[in-house]
């Protein structure tokens, strides 16, 4: 195995996690109350189970039939950027509806899910690592492995340091970090619909 492309492959999976996304930002929301046992239930009941069901399989998927997702995906990105978009619109609602009857915002599995499902983010940044991946030359089965193992580790590792920030901004910020996850997703609900706009302008000018 050539340790080199390892690395990169891990640096890949860095920077895609070390951006606050909505995954991120609802974690923090729903966790930030939580004792730290509670946070390694949530854990092991809901981040982990979604992680390897949902992106560990999207990994897997984008190694073996990188050309398939990337030719796949452009035609149905306008799709993905729509309901995406809402999906996180609704999440932005959730918050600012528990922030105002002062409940916990719960983040379940089917939630989180969606939230992995919808993301154009993954979908076109996941076969840039598959390429990276199929760099190992151990086999296209052995690379995909190796890339939802390592997107596993270092997805978990992003966990904590995520848990950590959301405790840290509720310290600070109080009651108003619920404000600050509100805007948020608000903001990437915009990006996305505005990705839809300009991607079904692009579609039509070119018909």
């Amino acid at each position: 195995m050539d340790i080199g492309i390892l690395y990169k492959i891990i640096v890949f999976w860095g920077v895609f996690y070390i951006t606050p996304g909505p995954v991120w930002i609802s974690v923090m929301e729903a966790t930030r109350r939580l004792s730290y046992p509670e946070v390694a239930k949530f854990y092991f009941n809901v981040f982990f189970p979604v992680n390897i069901t949902v992106q560990f399989t999207q990994a897997i998927v984008s190694v073996l039939f990188i050309g398939q997702v990337t030719q796949y995906f452009s035609q149905i990105d306008l799709l993905f950027y729509l309901l995406g978009g809402m999906y996180i619109l609704y999440l932005a609602y959730k918050t600012l509806k528990n922030k105002q009857s002062n409940s916990t915002f719960e983040l379940g599995f089917v939630n989180l899910a969606m939230i992995m499902l919808l993301s154009p983010k993954i979908w076109l940044l996941f076969p840039s690592g598959a390429v990276i991946a199929n760099q190992l030359g151990q086999g296209t089965v052995t690379n995909a492995l190796i890339f939802g193992v390592s997107m596993l580790l270092v997805s978990s590792f992003m966990f904590v340091v995520y848990i950590l920030i959301g405790k840290l901004g509720t310290r600070l910020l109080k009651d108003n970090f619920s404000y600050l996850a509100f805007g948020l997703l608000l903001l990437f609900a915009v990006f996305l619909f505005n990705e839809a706009y300009q991607v079904g302008f692009d579609k039509w000018a070119y018909r």
